[in-house]
């Protein structure tokens, strides 16, 4: 479950990467304390990578990601994912849609949940690796 298009196509680049075991759209959230409110906040993305290291990332377009009042919250946020032992990795549009990337991975993703033959299965487990 996904909560923008942004978002969707970052499953693409989680999928397939060869460092990532596993991820969790919409992970439990934390409550956090900026300046003197307590507030709840939910990332985007749980990953676990194959060393089993959790990270947590959240996606923002340019338009919001690039603002001042943005980076400050997100400081306050990425200081209690610390508190916790977890890094919190901000992801951008320009990171995800790479067009030759994306377009790539999309048709990677349509052929590896097919029906392939052993040596299609194979040509895509290296292209994994």
């Amino acid at each position: 479950m996904c909560e923008s298009g942004l978002e969707f196509d970052a499953c693409f680049h989680l999928e397939f990467s060869p460092f990532i075991a596993v991820f969790e759209s919409q992970p439990t959230g934390i409550e956090y304390q900026a300046n003197i409110k307590i507030r709840r906040y939910t990332p985007d993305f749980k990953i676990v990578k194959d060393t089993g290291e959790i990270e947590y990332i959240e996606i923002k377009p340019e338009k919001i990601h690039s603002t001042q009042k943005f980076r400050e919250e997100f400081e306050y946020k990425r200081a209690a994912y610390n508190t916790l032992g977890y890094k919190l990795i901000l992801g951008s549009e320009k990171q995800i849609r790479n067009d030759n990337l994306l377009a790539n991975l999309k048709v990677l993703h349509q052929y590896a949940s097919s029906s392939l033959s052993e040596l299609h299965k194979l040509v895509l487990h290296h292209i994994k690796i």
